[in-house]
C-alpha cells in the first residue's frame, strides 16, 4: 500500500499542482492578451493623431485656398469697379470738354466786345 499510497498521492499531488499550472498559464495568456490590446491601443491612438493632424492640416490649407480664391473674386470686382468709375469720369470729362468747346466762340466774343466796348 504503500507504493500505491505514494503513487495515489504523487498523483493526487500532481492533480492538485496541474489546475494551479492551468491557472497560471492562463494568466500569462491574459497577460499576453492584454498586453497585446495594450499596444493595439497604442497604434490606434498614434494613427488616429495622425489623422486628426493631417485633418486639421489639410482643413487649414483648404480654407488658405478658400481665402485666396475670396481675395481674388474681391480683387476682380475691385478692379471693375475702378475701371468702370474711369470710363464714367472720362466720358464726364469728355462731355464737359464738349460744353467748354461750344461754349467758347460766345465767351471769345464776349470778351472781345468787353475789351473793345469797354
Amino acid at each position: 500500500m504503500s507504493e500505491r499510497t505514494a503513487a495515489g498521492r504523487g498523483g493526487d499531488h500532481h492533480a492538485t499542482d496541474n489546475p494551479l499550472h492551468v491557472i497560471a498559464a492562463k494568466e500569462r495568456e491574459l497577460e499576453g492578451l492584454v498586453a497585446s490590446a495594450r499596444a493595439e491601443a497604442a497604434a490606434l491612438v498614434v494613427q488616429a493623431r495622425g489623422d486628426a493632424e493631417r485633418l486639421a492640416r489639410e482643413a487649414r490649407e483648404q480654407a488658405a485656398q478658400l481665402m485666396r480664391e475670396h481675395e481674388q473674386r474681391i480683387a476682380a470686382e475691385v478692379a471693375r469697379i475702378q475701371r468702370e468709375a474711369e470710363a464714367k469720369a472720362v466720358a464726364e470729362i469728355d462731355t464737359l470738354r464738349q460744353k467748354a468747346a461750344g461754349k467758347t466762340p460766345a465767351a471769345v466774343r464776349l470778351i472781345v466786345d468787353r475789351v473793345i466796348k469797354g
